[in-house]
């Protein structure tokens, strides 16, 4: 069989054409866009007033929870916490006065009072919490408590007595 020459000449020029292609390397990826790094944010000062308040929303959520050692616990510290306004800290006593009641605790109870009254004479419960049968009582005697103390007149300095002279 006798194939022409210009058949074969075809032939083969595409058979070149397929297997030079066949080798041909892909054209290099584009390059990626150039992105410029990205500083991080500055990180905010952390205010401990804020933490101190949390800390106070947390930890009388315990005692709403019914943890009333735990509550009592994480409420210790923030009870005398300097970054928390006197008004957070007589809160703090509170709650932790409530916690003792709960308990049957009633001296620790009374003990707290006190020392929110210490803290802050205009201390008030509400009238909700006033009338509870157990921290009412105890809050009306710490209160009765320290309006007779604040009525004693105070000591009268101790007098030396005079020296002769000789």
């Amino acid at each position: 069989m006798h194939i022409p020459s210009s058949i074969r000449f075809l032939s083969a020029s595409l058979v070149m054409a397929f297997g030079l292609a066949a080798c041909q390397t892909p054209p290099p990826p584009a390059p990626e866009p150039a992105v410029a790094p990205v500083a991080p944010e500055p990180v905010k000062p952390v205010d401990p007033v804020v933490i101190k308040e949390q800390e106070l929303v947390d930890a009388i959520q315990m005692y709403v929870d019914g943890r009333y050692e735990n509550a009592i616990n994480a409420l210790t510290p923030l009870s005398t916490a300097q970054e928390l306004p006197m008004s957070s800290q007589v809160k703090a006593l509170k709650y932790i006065a409530f916690s003792h009641c709960v308990e049957g605790r009633r001296k620790p109870c009374r003990q707290h009072f006190d020392m929110a009254l210490a803290l802050d004479p205009s201390f008030q419960l509400t009238e909700a919490e006033k009338g509870h049968p157990v921290w009412g009582r105890e809050f009306s005697n710490a209160r009765a408590a320290a309006l007779r103390s604040k009525k004693k007149p105070a000591p009268a300095p101790a007098s030396t007595p005079a020296r002769k002279a000789s």
